[in-house]
């Protein structure tokens, strides 16, 4: 999801992920250990995490964002990175 930093206007990605998802799929762990990685990387070819939060329904990791899409969807789409 594609969202707008009201402050600086700089554009950003939501990872929006079901609560319900993250508990039926045993994900707790998971997504833990890919927020505190994602908050100590910094690497040109890694994108930044800006942060989290949550509501009832859903929680949002905050992405610096990428044009070309995810990963997943370039490996989909060219078979290959380049």
């Amino acid at each position: 999801m594609i969202a707008t930093h009201k402050k600086s206007g700089s554009v950003i990605a939501l990872k929006k992920i079901p609560k319900a998802m993250i508990k039926s799929h045993f994900m707790v762990d998971q997504l833990t250990l890919e927020i505190k990685l994602q908050s100590c990387l910094n690497h040109k070819n890694i994108l930044s995490m800006y942060g989290f939060f949550d509501d009832n329904t859903y929680l949002y990791i905050i992405l610096e964002y990428m044009e070309q899409g995810t990963l997943y969807s370039q490996l989909k789409k060219n078979r290959i990175l380049g």
